[in-house]
Protein backbone atom coordinates (compact mmCIF):
# COMPACT_ATOMS: atom_id res chain seq x y z
CA UNK A 1 0.00 0.00 0.00
CA UNK A 2 1.51 3.00 -0.97
CA UNK A 3 1.01 5.84 1.19
CA UNK A 4 2.23 8.96 -0.33
CA UNK A 5 0.55 9.22 -3.59
CA UNK A 6 1.78 9.47 -7.05
CA UNK A 7 1.73 11.07 -10.31
CA UNK A 8 0.27 8.76 -12.73
CA UNK A 9 3.05 7.43 -14.33
CA UNK A 10 5.38 8.64 -11.49
CA UNK A 11 7.93 6.05 -10.44
CA UNK A 12 9.39 5.40 -6.89
CA UNK A 13 12.55 5.54 -6.84
CA UNK A 14 12.81 2.01 -4.74
CA UNK A 15 10.28 0.78 -6.74
CA UNK A 16 12.64 -1.47 -8.55
CA UNK A 17 14.61 -2.81 -5.66
CA UNK A 18 11.44 -3.31 -3.20
CA UNK A 19 8.79 -4.08 -6.11
CA UNK A 20 6.26 -5.59 -3.34
CA UNK A 21 4.75 -7.86 -6.36
CA UNK A 22 8.62 -9.40 -5.97
CA UNK A 23 8.82 -12.83 -4.36
CA UNK A 24 9.86 -13.41 -0.92
CA UNK A 25 12.89 -15.03 -1.11
CA UNK A 26 16.69 -14.84 0.60
CA UNK A 27 19.06 -13.72 -1.88
CA UNK A 28 21.72 -15.76 -3.60
CA UNK A 29 24.81 -16.14 -1.07
CA UNK A 30 27.27 -13.66 -1.31
CA UNK A 31 28.33 -13.35 2.04
CA UNK A 32 28.23 -16.68 3.68
CA UNK A 33 28.58 -19.39 1.41
CA UNK A 34 28.32 -23.32 1.96
CA UNK A 35 31.66 -23.71 1.81
CA UNK A 36 32.18 -21.00 4.45
CA UNK A 37 29.97 -22.51 7.01
CA UNK A 38 31.12 -25.78 6.96
CA UNK A 39 34.72 -24.70 7.19
CA UNK A 40 33.75 -22.73 10.57
CA UNK A 41 33.50 -26.34 12.21
CA UNK A 42 30.30 -24.93 14.55
CA UNK A 43 29.67 -27.55 17.10
CA UNK A 44 25.95 -26.50 17.15
CA UNK A 45 24.43 -29.49 20.05
CA UNK A 46 27.72 -27.98 21.98
CA UNK A 47 26.97 -24.16 21.15
CA UNK A 48 23.57 -24.58 22.29
CA UNK A 49 24.38 -26.86 25.21
CA UNK A 50 26.45 -23.41 26.60
CA UNK A 51 23.65 -21.06 25.80
CA UNK A 52 21.15 -22.89 27.69
CA UNK A 53 23.84 -22.73 30.25
CA UNK A 54 24.30 -19.23 30.14
CA UNK A 55 20.73 -18.60 30.34
CA UNK A 56 20.02 -20.75 33.33
CA UNK A 57 22.74 -19.51 35.29
CA UNK A 58 21.54 -15.88 35.09
CA UNK A 59 18.05 -16.88 35.89
CA UNK A 60 19.59 -18.18 38.78
CA UNK A 61 21.14 -14.48 39.84
CA UNK A 62 18.00 -13.43 39.75
CA UNK A 63 16.21 -15.96 41.49
CA UNK A 64 18.78 -15.70 44.66
CA UNK A 65 17.94 -11.41 44.73
CA UNK A 66 16.38 -10.80 48.40
CA UNK A 67 12.55 -9.79 48.15
CA UNK A 68 12.33 -11.15 44.87
CA UNK A 69 8.75 -10.72 43.50
CA UNK A 70 7.13 -13.92 42.72
CA UNK A 71 5.24 -13.07 39.93
CA UNK A 72 8.45 -13.18 38.18
CA UNK A 73 8.54 -17.09 37.72
CA UNK A 74 6.44 -16.42 34.93
CA UNK A 75 8.79 -14.18 33.19
CA UNK A 76 11.74 -16.74 34.04
CA UNK A 77 9.90 -19.35 32.06
CA UNK A 78 9.75 -17.40 29.06
CA UNK A 79 12.98 -16.13 29.34
CA UNK A 80 14.12 -19.27 28.62
CA UNK A 81 14.35 -18.80 24.87
CA UNK A 82 14.39 -22.38 23.88
CA UNK A 83 10.59 -23.50 26.15
CA UNK A 84 7.55 -23.21 26.32
CA UNK A 85 7.46 -19.69 23.84
CA UNK A 86 9.78 -21.67 21.04
CA UNK A 87 7.45 -24.26 21.29
CA UNK A 88 4.00 -21.79 20.95
CA UNK A 89 5.81 -20.31 18.00
CA UNK A 90 6.38 -23.16 16.49
CA UNK A 91 2.57 -24.69 16.51
CA UNK A 92 1.82 -21.37 15.15
CA UNK A 93 4.07 -21.99 12.38
CA UNK A 94 3.14 -25.46 11.26
CA UNK A 95 -0.80 -24.37 11.08
CA UNK A 96 0.18 -22.15 8.54
CA UNK A 97 1.06 -18.80 10.46
CA UNK A 98 3.69 -16.21 9.25
CA UNK A 99 6.73 -15.02 11.32
CA UNK A 100 8.15 -11.81 10.68
CA UNK A 101 11.39 -11.15 12.46
CA UNK A 102 12.63 -7.35 13.35
CA UNK A 103 16.35 -6.37 14.39
CA UNK A 104 14.88 -3.02 16.18
CA UNK A 105 12.42 -1.33 18.21
CA UNK A 106 11.76 1.23 15.09
CA UNK A 107 10.09 -1.49 13.23
CA UNK A 108 6.17 -1.63 14.06
CA UNK A 109 4.62 -4.32 15.52
CA UNK A 110 1.13 -3.18 15.13
CA UNK A 111 1.35 -3.36 11.47
CA UNK A 112 2.74 -6.96 11.76
CA UNK A 113 0.28 -7.67 14.25
CA UNK A 114 -2.96 -6.34 12.09
CA UNK A 115 -1.60 -8.22 9.33
CA UNK A 116 -1.90 -11.92 11.05
CA UNK A 117 1.94 -12.20 11.02
CA UNK A 118 3.73 -12.86 14.53
CA UNK A 119 6.25 -10.00 15.03
CA UNK A 120 9.21 -11.02 17.07
CA UNK A 121 12.66 -9.35 17.43
CA UNK A 122 15.49 -11.34 16.87
CA UNK A 123 18.64 -9.26 18.24
CA UNK A 124 21.32 -11.72 20.52
CA UNK A 125 22.59 -11.11 23.94
CA UNK A 126 24.57 -14.69 23.49
CA UNK A 127 28.12 -14.76 23.97
CA UNK A 128 28.80 -17.86 22.31
CA UNK A 129 27.67 -16.50 18.82
CA UNK A 130 29.41 -13.78 18.33
CA UNK A 131 32.92 -15.89 17.07
CA UNK A 132 31.80 -17.65 14.14
CA UNK A 133 30.32 -13.93 12.44
CA UNK A 134 34.30 -12.53 12.92
CA UNK A 135 34.58 -14.78 9.93
CA UNK A 136 32.49 -12.67 7.55
CA UNK A 137 32.43 -9.11 9.72
CA UNK A 138 36.34 -9.09 9.75
CA UNK A 139 36.33 -6.68 11.89
CA UNK A 140 37.29 -7.37 15.92
CA UNK A 141 36.21 -3.99 16.98
CA UNK A 142 32.78 -4.09 15.73
CA UNK A 143 29.51 -4.53 17.61
CA UNK A 144 29.28 -7.55 19.89
CA UNK A 145 25.43 -7.31 19.21
CA UNK A 146 25.60 -7.24 15.60
CA UNK A 147 28.36 -9.90 15.53
CA UNK A 148 25.86 -12.31 18.09
CA UNK A 149 22.74 -11.91 16.13
CA UNK A 150 24.89 -12.79 12.35
CA UNK A 151 26.60 -15.73 14.73
CA UNK A 152 23.03 -17.11 15.81
CA UNK A 153 21.86 -17.22 12.52
CA UNK A 154 25.54 -19.12 10.86
CA UNK A 155 25.45 -21.31 13.39
CA UNK A 156 21.19 -21.98 12.74
CA UNK A 157 20.87 -21.60 16.91
CA UNK A 158 17.66 -19.68 16.91
CA UNK A 159 14.36 -21.31 17.44
CA UNK A 160 12.85 -17.88 15.94
CA UNK A 161 15.50 -17.45 13.73
CA UNK A 162 14.72 -20.47 11.43
CA UNK A 163 10.80 -19.93 11.79
CA UNK A 164 10.99 -16.62 10.19
CA UNK A 165 9.31 -16.16 6.95
CA UNK A 166 10.56 -12.19 6.54
CA UNK A 167 12.90 -9.68 8.59
CA UNK A 168 12.69 -6.31 8.76
CA UNK A 169 15.94 -4.91 9.28
CA UNK A 170 15.97 -0.72 9.71
CA UNK A 171 19.19 0.92 9.71
CA UNK A 172 20.26 3.14 12.12
CA UNK A 173 23.52 2.63 12.15
CA UNK A 174 26.51 0.76 9.46
CA UNK A 175 26.46 -2.04 11.63
CA UNK A 176 22.91 -2.70 11.45
CA UNK A 177 23.10 -2.20 7.52
CA UNK A 178 25.09 -4.35 6.85
CA UNK A 179 23.79 -6.95 9.65
CA UNK A 180 20.87 -6.80 7.64
CA UNK A 181 22.11 -7.26 4.57
CA UNK A 182 24.47 -10.41 4.95
CA UNK A 183 21.19 -11.68 6.12
CA UNK A 184 19.94 -11.70 3.32
CA UNK A 185 21.49 -15.00 2.27
CA UNK A 186 19.69 -16.51 4.58
CA UNK A 187 15.85 -15.03 5.07
CA UNK A 188 14.32 -12.74 3.20
CA UNK A 189 14.87 -9.48 4.59
CA UNK A 190 12.60 -5.87 4.04
CA UNK A 191 15.54 -2.88 5.00
CA UNK A 192 13.99 -0.13 6.21
CA UNK A 193 15.94 3.05 5.24
CA UNK A 194 15.66 5.34 8.51
CA UNK A 195 16.17 9.10 7.79
CA UNK A 196 18.68 10.43 10.33
CA UNK A 197 16.85 13.96 10.24
CA UNK A 198 13.68 13.54 11.73
CA UNK A 199 12.06 17.56 10.66
CA UNK A 200 11.02 18.10 7.59
CA UNK A 201 8.13 16.55 5.20
CA UNK A 202 10.85 15.26 2.81
CA UNK A 203 12.00 13.15 5.51
CA UNK A 204 8.57 11.87 7.12
CA UNK A 205 7.50 11.52 3.56
CA UNK A 206 10.79 8.94 2.69
CA UNK A 207 9.84 6.91 6.14
CA UNK A 208 5.99 7.08 5.18
CA UNK A 209 6.80 5.16 1.97
CA UNK A 210 9.22 2.87 4.10
CA UNK A 211 6.37 2.04 6.21
CA UNK A 212 4.07 1.73 3.06
CA UNK A 213 6.67 -0.95 1.11
CA UNK A 214 6.91 -2.97 4.33
CA UNK A 215 2.42 -2.90 4.75
CA UNK A 216 2.63 -4.34 0.94
CA UNK A 217 5.46 -6.80 1.68
CA UNK A 218 3.18 -8.27 4.56
CA UNK A 219 0.14 -8.50 2.82
CA UNK A 220 2.09 -10.26 -0.15
CA UNK A 221 3.18 -12.83 2.72
CA UNK A 222 0.13 -13.47 4.59
CA UNK A 223 -2.01 -13.02 1.29
CA UNK A 224 -4.16 -10.84 3.85
CA UNK A 225 -5.16 -6.96 2.97
CA UNK A 226 -4.70 -5.14 6.57
CA UNK A 227 -8.02 -3.72 7.31
CA UNK A 228 -9.37 -0.73 9.74
CA UNK A 229 -10.65 -2.99 11.53
CA UNK A 230 -7.52 -5.30 11.83
CA UNK A 231 -5.37 -2.03 12.30
CA UNK A 232 -7.55 -0.83 15.69
CA UNK A 233 -7.86 -4.11 16.93
CA UNK A 234 -3.75 -4.32 17.09
CA UNK A 235 -3.15 -0.45 17.99
CA UNK A 236 -5.74 -1.22 21.26
CA UNK A 237 -3.73 -4.29 22.04
CA UNK A 238 -0.18 -2.43 21.67
CA UNK A 239 -1.55 0.32 23.84
CA UNK A 240 -2.79 -1.72 26.98
CA UNK A 241 0.38 -3.75 26.72
CA UNK A 242 2.44 0.00 27.08
CA UNK A 243 -0.22 1.32 29.89
CA UNK A 244 0.59 -2.05 31.74
CA UNK A 245 4.50 -1.27 30.81
CA UNK A 246 3.65 2.58 32.78
CA UNK A 247 2.02 1.19 35.56
CA UNK A 248 4.65 -1.14 36.34
CA UNK A 249 7.49 2.26 36.29
CA UNK A 250 5.12 4.29 37.99
CA UNK A 251 5.35 2.04 41.03
CA UNK A 252 9.21 2.11 40.96
CA UNK A 253 8.85 5.70 40.90
CA UNK A 254 6.94 5.24 44.00
CA UNK A 255 8.95 2.00 46.22
CA UNK A 256 11.83 0.43 46.23
CA UNK A 257 10.59 -3.03 45.05
CA UNK A 258 11.44 -4.64 41.67
CA UNK A 259 15.26 -4.78 40.96
CA UNK A 260 16.16 -3.13 38.09
CA UNK A 261 17.58 -6.41 36.22
CA UNK A 262 14.03 -7.77 36.67
CA UNK A 263 12.67 -4.70 35.13
CA UNK A 264 15.08 -4.73 32.29
CA UNK A 265 13.76 -8.66 31.96
CA UNK A 266 10.41 -7.50 31.89
CA UNK A 267 10.56 -4.86 29.45
CA UNK A 268 12.22 -7.73 27.12
CA UNK A 269 10.70 -10.20 27.22
CA UNK A 270 7.61 -8.45 25.47
CA UNK A 271 9.31 -8.60 22.30
CA UNK A 272 8.55 -12.09 21.84
CA UNK A 273 5.83 -12.98 24.45
CA UNK A 274 2.52 -13.05 23.34
CA UNK A 275 2.00 -9.78 24.05
CA UNK A 276 -1.49 -9.66 25.57
CA UNK A 277 -0.21 -12.90 27.73
CA UNK A 278 2.69 -10.49 28.47
CA UNK A 279 0.64 -7.43 29.49
CA UNK A 280 -1.74 -9.71 31.95
CA UNK A 281 1.21 -11.14 33.68
CA UNK A 282 2.40 -6.96 34.12
CA UNK A 283 -0.91 -6.41 35.96
CA UNK A 284 -0.45 -9.36 38.10
CA UNK A 285 3.19 -8.21 39.16
CA UNK A 286 2.00 -4.33 39.21
CA UNK A 287 -0.26 -5.82 41.97
CA UNK A 288 2.15 -7.60 44.02
CA UNK A 289 4.65 -4.72 44.05
CA UNK A 290 1.87 -2.70 45.15
CA UNK A 291 1.08 -5.08 48.12
CA UNK A 292 4.59 -5.04 48.89
CA UNK A 293 4.69 -1.43 49.12
CA UNK A 294 1.81 -1.08 51.23
CA UNK A 295 3.31 -3.68 53.43
CA UNK A 296 6.30 -1.51 53.73
CA UNK A 297 8.85 -3.70 52.16
CA UNK A 298 12.22 -2.95 50.26
CA UNK A 299 14.50 -5.27 48.47
CA UNK A 300 17.11 -2.57 49.17
CA UNK A 301 18.88 0.26 52.04
CA UNK A 302 17.75 3.41 51.74
CA UNK A 303 21.49 3.81 51.42
CA UNK A 304 22.12 2.54 48.21
CA UNK A 305 22.98 4.50 45.35
CA UNK A 306 20.02 4.74 42.73
CA UNK A 307 21.95 4.35 39.32
CA UNK A 308 20.18 4.88 35.89
CA UNK A 309 21.30 2.58 33.20
CA UNK A 310 21.95 4.63 29.51
CA UNK A 311 23.60 3.83 26.49
CA UNK A 312 23.86 1.20 24.60
CA UNK A 313 21.65 -1.53 24.16
CA UNK A 314 21.90 -4.78 26.83
CA UNK A 315 20.26 -7.92 25.31
CA UNK A 316 19.28 -10.98 27.68
CA UNK A 317 20.86 -13.00 28.72
CA UNK A 318 24.10 -10.50 28.74
CA UNK A 319 23.21 -9.12 32.04
CA UNK A 320 26.83 -8.55 32.62
CA UNK A 321 26.32 -4.86 33.53
CA UNK A 322 22.88 -5.03 35.43
CA UNK A 323 24.24 -7.96 37.60
CA UNK A 324 28.02 -6.14 38.69
CA UNK A 325 25.54 -2.93 39.60
CA UNK A 326 23.53 -4.29 41.98
CA UNK A 327 25.23 -7.11 42.96
CA UNK A 328 27.77 -3.93 44.30
CA UNK A 329 24.59 -2.97 46.45
CA UNK A 330 23.01 -0.47 44.33
CA UNK A 331 20.13 -0.32 42.71
CA UNK A 332 19.34 0.61 39.05
CA UNK A 333 15.94 2.29 39.19
CA UNK A 334 15.77 3.58 35.84
CA UNK A 335 16.78 3.39 32.42
CA UNK A 336 16.64 5.13 28.69
CA UNK A 337 17.78 1.75 26.81
CA UNK A 338 16.23 1.20 23.72
CA UNK A 339 16.01 -2.43 24.89
CA UNK A 340 14.06 -1.40 27.63
CA UNK A 341 11.98 1.65 28.58
CA UNK A 342 12.52 3.58 25.45
CA UNK A 343 10.96 0.66 23.56
CA UNK A 344 7.55 1.00 25.36
CA UNK A 345 7.44 4.47 26.23
CA UNK A 346 5.61 6.08 23.58
CA UNK A 347 2.12 4.43 22.48
CA UNK A 348 0.57 5.15 19.36
CA UNK A 349 -1.82 7.80 19.63
CA UNK A 350 -4.40 8.00 17.39
CA UNK A 351 -6.50 11.16 16.03
CA UNK A 352 -8.87 9.60 13.36
CA UNK A 353 -9.90 6.17 13.79
CA UNK A 354 -9.79 5.56 10.09
CA UNK A 355 -7.38 3.19 8.47
CA UNK A 356 -5.41 6.02 7.22
CA UNK A 357 -5.49 8.07 10.71
CA UNK A 358 -4.55 4.88 12.60
CA UNK A 359 -1.44 4.21 9.53
CA UNK A 360 -0.22 7.74 9.97
CA UNK A 361 -0.12 7.81 13.84
CA UNK A 362 2.31 4.77 13.34
CA UNK A 363 4.59 6.66 11.02
CA UNK A 364 5.22 9.19 13.65
CA UNK A 365 5.28 6.99 17.05
CA UNK A 366 8.22 5.18 15.53
CA UNK A 367 9.97 8.18 14.15
CA UNK A 368 9.54 11.29 15.78
CA UNK A 369 9.60 10.28 19.69
CA UNK A 370 12.38 8.18 19.15
CA UNK A 371 15.86 9.51 20.71
CA UNK A 372 18.28 6.99 18.88
CA UNK A 373 22.02 8.47 18.92
CA UNK A 374 21.53 7.79 15.05
CA UNK A 375 19.50 11.33 14.83
CA UNK A 376 20.83 14.43 14.59
CA UNK A 377 20.15 16.76 16.31
CA UNK A 378 19.11 14.76 19.30
CA UNK A 379 17.81 17.04 22.08
CA UNK A 380 14.96 14.70 23.09
CA UNK A 381 17.39 12.33 24.32
CA UNK A 382 19.30 14.87 26.71
CA UNK A 383 15.57 16.47 28.35
CA UNK A 384 14.01 12.76 28.63
CA UNK A 385 17.35 11.78 30.84
CA UNK A 386 17.13 14.54 32.81
CA UNK A 387 13.17 14.08 33.51
CA UNK A 388 13.68 10.60 34.44
CA UNK A 389 16.79 11.78 36.55
CA UNK A 390 14.71 13.98 38.79
CA UNK A 391 11.18 11.54 38.20
CA UNK A 392 13.24 8.32 39.84
CA UNK A 393 15.87 10.48 42.24
CA UNK A 394 18.63 8.91 40.20
CA UNK A 395 22.11 9.65 42.47
CA UNK A 396 24.46 8.56 39.51
CA UNK A 397 24.35 7.58 35.34
CA UNK A 398 25.65 4.47 34.56
CA UNK A 399 26.11 4.85 30.73
CA UNK A 400 27.09 1.74 29.07
CA UNK A 401 28.74 1.15 25.56
CA UNK A 402 28.98 -1.91 23.18
CA UNK A 403 32.42 -1.83 21.77
CA UNK A 404 31.96 -0.08 18.34
CA UNK A 405 28.90 1.18 19.58
CA UNK A 406 30.23 5.11 17.79
CA UNK A 407 26.90 6.77 18.08
CA UNK A 408 26.66 6.18 21.44
CA UNK A 409 30.10 6.75 22.02
CA UNK A 410 29.70 10.04 20.69
CA UNK A 411 26.77 10.84 22.82
CA UNK A 412 28.33 10.03 26.06
CA UNK A 413 30.81 12.62 26.09
CA UNK A 414 28.24 15.55 25.55
CA UNK A 415 25.57 13.71 27.77
CA UNK A 416 27.96 13.80 30.55
CA UNK A 417 28.71 16.97 30.18
CA UNK A 418 25.37 18.19 30.81
CA UNK A 419 24.70 16.09 33.33
CA UNK A 420 28.02 17.45 35.40
CA UNK A 421 26.03 21.13 35.18
CA UNK A 422 23.56 19.29 36.92
CA UNK A 423 25.70 17.58 39.87
CA UNK A 424 24.74 14.37 38.53
CA UNK A 425 28.09 12.40 38.21
CA UNK A 426 28.01 9.92 35.26
CA UNK A 427 30.60 7.07 34.94
CA UNK A 428 31.17 5.53 30.44
CA UNK A 429 31.66 1.77 30.65
CA UNK A 430 32.92 -0.27 27.64
CA UNK A 431 32.00 -3.82 27.43
CA UNK A 432 32.00 -6.76 25.22
CA UNK A 433 30.23 -9.95 24.49
CA UNK A 434 33.47 -12.08 26.54
CA UNK A 435 33.36 -12.63 30.72
CA UNK A 436 37.48 -12.19 30.19
CA UNK A 437 36.72 -8.39 31.36
CA UNK A 438 34.34 -8.79 34.14
CA UNK A 439 36.46 -8.59 36.68
CA UNK A 440 38.13 -4.89 35.46
CA UNK A 441 34.86 -3.90 34.87
CA UNK A 442 33.20 -4.75 38.47
CA UNK A 443 36.51 -3.14 39.71
CA UNK A 444 35.68 0.06 37.81
CA UNK A 445 31.89 0.24 38.51
CA UNK A 446 32.38 -0.49 42.25
CA UNK A 447 34.91 2.64 42.49
CA UNK A 448 32.43 4.38 40.90
CA UNK A 449 29.45 3.89 43.23
CA UNK A 450 32.27 4.16 46.39
CA UNK A 451 32.17 7.95 45.12
CA UNK A 452 28.07 8.57 44.11
CA UNK A 453 27.95 6.55 48.35
CA UNK A 454 30.59 9.61 49.55
CA UNK A 455 28.82 12.34 47.87
CA UNK A 456 25.37 11.21 49.41
CA UNK A 457 26.71 11.17 52.16
CA UNK A 458 28.49 14.69 51.66
CA UNK A 459 24.84 16.00 50.80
Amino acid sequence: MNLISKKKGEKNVQDEKLNPLSSLKASEKRYVSDKILNNLGIKKEQTLSAMKKFIEDEIKKLQSMSQRAQSMAYFDDIARYFGTRAEEVAKFKDAGGHVVGSLCMFVPNEIIAASGALPLRLGSGFHETAGPANVILGDAGLCPLVKSTLGMRMAACSPYFEMCDLLVAPTPCDAKLKLGEILQDFVPVLMLNLPRIKSGAVNRRQWAEEIGILMDKLELLTGKKIKRKDMKVSIEKYQRAYSAYRELMNIRREADVLWGRDALLVAQLSYYDDIERWTQNVHKLVAELKQMKEEGKTIISDEAPRIMLAGSPIIWPNWKIPDIIEESDALIVADELCSATRALSNPVVVDENTKRGMIDAVIERYLFPCTCPCFSPNLERDDNLLNRIRDYKVQGVIFHVLKGCHLNALDATRIKGILEEEGIPMFTIESEYVMGDYQQIKLRLEAFLEMVRAQIDII
